[in-house]
């Protein structure tokens, strides 16, 4: 083998060795990225559904407000009407 073969396989070496060195840490960069994003949208997940729990009893106590103003509301026509209703039948 010349001299120039050696060098030649020498610098291929050392460049494999850098390859395969930069990949392993990439992969492992990537996993702890990914485990990072799994949490984070879990924590997203749990603050939503907090918060669509929160949006559901405010609506309930909501529909409940605008039933009782419904009943006020009927309650006072059917008091205007039902004069009427007791002239005419008697």
């Amino acid at each position: 083998m010349t001299l120039e073969l050696i060098g030649i396989l020498a610098v291929g070496a050392t460049v494999i060795g850098l390859l395969i060195t930069f990949r392993r840490d990439a992969r492992a960069d990537t996993q702890a990225l990914r485990a990072e994003f799994r949490a984070d949208i879990q924590r997203l997940r749990a603050e939503v559904s907090a918060g669509l729990a929160d949006v559901r009893k405010d609506v309930q106590a909501l529909t409940e407000r605008v039933s009782r103003l419904e009943g006020v509301i009927e309650g006072l026509f059917a008091r205007r009407g039902a004069p009427d209703r007791h002239d005419a039948a008697a």
